[in-house]
């Protein structure tokens, strides 16, 4: 008797249980195992569809159990979620299904709502600590996603009839991304990942980290880059060059000899120095907290194969990254010559809409447009086909095409969500129209924008 408990007990294994369906998946792998007979699966999706209709009620405010489809499938799921969340909480699987035997529906529910209140209390708890070891960046998706996106969830989550949802704007991506779970159990996770990567980061002067960054890319501000992954990066960097890890800074010199010296071990022996200078790392920073020690050694396998990808590709300039001081770069000056004044541009305006052919917009933007800034304009005004507008840009110096590319950044959809439809339709063109350059002249366009400095007057 006591053998054949054990052999149960070992008959679902955790890896085929969904983390996002749990309470479904559950019953699969019971069924399959004969652990539930046809009886009980009958009974147990009774009490399922018994439930709904009282959740359904009360969703109505008693008024009627009939409400759409779409709204019945979304409190069902709401169910199922917070009695797998209580199933879950058990310990072990044959304790869930023994749980399904003997158990009632509505209890089970009961339960699992006491533990969504608990998590919903965690994940407000973790959200204060994550922005109170906030990075000091200028990084867009880290911003909005710290700052307003997870505060979407705590004013928008509804546990009764929406528990599963992710009601949250969450663009910035983790070192570890959070998989297989949904609902509240997504956003705590999510904030707890969060707030591990702030506190290493916590170690770094915010400058330094800014530095770096922009040493990776000085229009970092606007990339889905995820900042732990690259100061991780940056400190076995020092830390294989023999340096110290308190500061970020990396020497071309340095990641040069690297690049020669890993260049001569095999794929093991790299993830070998990697694993021993992460062990250095962790000594230098004095960290002792157990859960950084388990994210970091959990980050490694992606930042190994980085670095080891790096060296087989003769890039590893790309993976440890020199840090740039942008504020010490030198600056061109931009100058535009003066618009033409409002009246004069309406007339010219309507004078280009009622063109019928391309080629006569071109000569009359040539004849009458003398500045910068009302070619810009009638790029937004004159309605121009994408054809035209390549035209246009063809007139344009490579300065004035740098100048254009650093007002209109072009930006993925998610970060150009609050751009108007013109000013997204400007900036996808002239990326368009930059990515058919030759390498060099892009490199040249792309070098003058970072070191472009307006005049406002």
């Amino acid at each position: 008797m006591t053998m054949a408990n054990l052999e149960k007990r070992h008959l679902i294994d955790n890896k085929n249980l969904s983390g996002e369906s749990y309470f479904t998946s559950i019953l699969h792998e019971a069924y399959a195992y004969g652990l539930l007979n046809d009886s009980e699966i009958e009974n147990i999706q009774l009490q399922c569809i018994k439930f709904l209709a009282y959740k359904s009620e009360r969703y109505n405010d008693g008024e009627s159990s009939s409400i759409r489809v779409e709204a019945a499938e979304s409190i069902m799921k709401s169910n199922l979620y917070t009695i797998g969340l209580y199933l879950k909480s058990l310990p072990d699987a044959d304790c869930a299904v023994s749980e399904l035997k003997i158990g009632k529906i509505p209890e089970m529910y009961q339960k699992g709502r006491v533990l969504i209140n608990g998590k919903v209390h965690s994940a407000k708890h973790f959200y204060i600590m994550a922005k109170a070891n906030k990075v000091t960046t200028l990084n867009y998706t880290y911003n909005a996603t710290l700052d307003e996106g997870i505060g979407i969830f705590f004013k928008a989550y509804n546990p009764d009839y929406a528990a599963h949802e992710v009601m949250a704007s969450i663009d910035y991506q983790l070192c570890n991304p959070v998989t297989d779970l949904t609902g509240v159990e997504f956003i705590l996770k999510y904030l707890e990942n969060l707030f591990i990567e702030n506190e290493f980061c916590s170690y770094f002067d915010a400058e330094d980290i800014h530095h770096l960054l922009s040493g990776y890319d000085e229009g970092y501000k606007d990339l889905l880059i995820n900042i732990f992954e690259q100061v991780v990066t940056a400190t076995l960097g020092r830390t294989l060059a023999n340096r110290s890890v308190l500061k970020l800074d990396s020497l071309k010199e340095e990641i040069e000899r690297l690049q020669d010296e890993l260049a001569e071990d095999d794929d093991y022996l790299i993830a070998l120095k990697i694993r021993k200078a992460t062990e250095k790392v962790l000594q230098e920073l004095r960290i002792t907290t157990l859960s950084l020690h388990r994210y970091i050694e959990k980050s490694l396998p992606r930042i190994t194969s980085s670095i080891v990808n790096a060296v087989r590709t003769n890039t590893l300039g790309k993976t440890f990254v020199s840090p740039t001081n942008p504020d010490l770069k030198p600056k061109i000056q931009f100058l535009s010559s003066a618009k033409m004044d409002d009246e004069d541009y309406r007339e010219f305006i309507n004078e280009l809409l009622i063109c019928r052919y391309s080629s006569d917009k071109l000569a009359l933007i040539k004849e009458k447009a003398k500045s910068f800034g009302d070619i810009e304009d009638l790029l937004f005004d004159a309605r121009l086909s994408e054809e035209e507008i390549t035209s246009v840009l063809d007139i344009f110096r490579d300065v004035e095409i740098a100048e254009l590319i650093r007002r209109h950044p072009f930006k993925s959809s998610i970060q150009a969500v609050d751009l108007s439809e013109t000013e997204q339709t400007l900036r996808l063109y002239v990326k368009s129209y930059t990515d058919q350059l030759t390498t060099e002249r892009q490199e040249r366009i792309f070098g003058l924008v970072n070191h472009l400095m307006v005049d406002e007057r």
